[in-house]
């Protein structure tokens, strides 16, 4: 199975000293204000089309606005306190607020295409977008980095901050602009500061 690329994002959001209710009301609330862009919107379209070829779309396409994800208990299993804020918007686009980083929505998983010059429109549309959300929430830097990396380091995911160290410490920083790597040749991780965007 081919690796797969992840995003994560920094953010503010206060969950020490708020209670997860209101904070996910507050998230919410706060996706809500600005609308996806056509853009981004086309491009998961697309996606959903090739994950269900010739399938019906019409229970994505239904979905309009942002709604939380609430987990029903199990009879007989202990109810763990909700950590996380997940949140399910139009077309199905998840994003998950924990209390260290946002995990954004995957719209383009194949690391060729993410770093290829041959996407380069498609991914600045999409790195736009990402910019748009993490901005937004007092954040001011992505992470894109593939599963099986991500897996290796799990312990280290608990603050966005220690895991970014743990890669920089095991595989150097990239000297290189996102768009700097042949077609065909990518980094085990990058980060994005979004300069061209500020």
């Amino acid at each position: 199975m081919l690796p797969i690329l992840e995003f994560y994002g920094n953010h503010a959001l206060d969950f020490a000293n708020n209670d997860i209710g209101s904070l996910e009301h507050y998230a919410i609330s706060e996706l809500r204000k600005f609308a996806l862009p056509e853009e981004i919107r086309q491009i998961v379209h697309d996606k959903l089309s090739v994950q269900f070829p010739g399938g019906e779309l019409s229970k994505f396409e239904s979905m309009e606005n942002w709604s939380p994800v609430s987990f029903p208990t199990t009879p007989g299993v202990r109810d763990f306190p909700k950590k996380n804020i997940v949140s399910l918007g139009p077309l199905g686009i998840r994003i998950v607020f924990t209390s260290e980083y946002i995990i954004l929505p995957s719209l383009i998983n194949e690391r060729v295409d993410w770093y290829s010059p041959n996407y380069k429109d498609k991914v600045q549309i999409i790195r736009s977008y990402y910019y748009t959300i993490i901005n937004h929430f007092g954040g001011d830097h992505a992470l894109y980095i593939e599963d099986r990396i991500s897996n290796k380091y799990y312990s280290c995911k608990n603050t966005l901050n220690s895991f970014e160290q743990e890669l920089v410490a095991r595989y150097g920083t990239s000297k290189k602009s996102l768009f700097d790597y042949p077609h065909g040749k990518f980094p085990k991780y990058y980060i994005d500061h979004f300069t061209d965007m500020k």
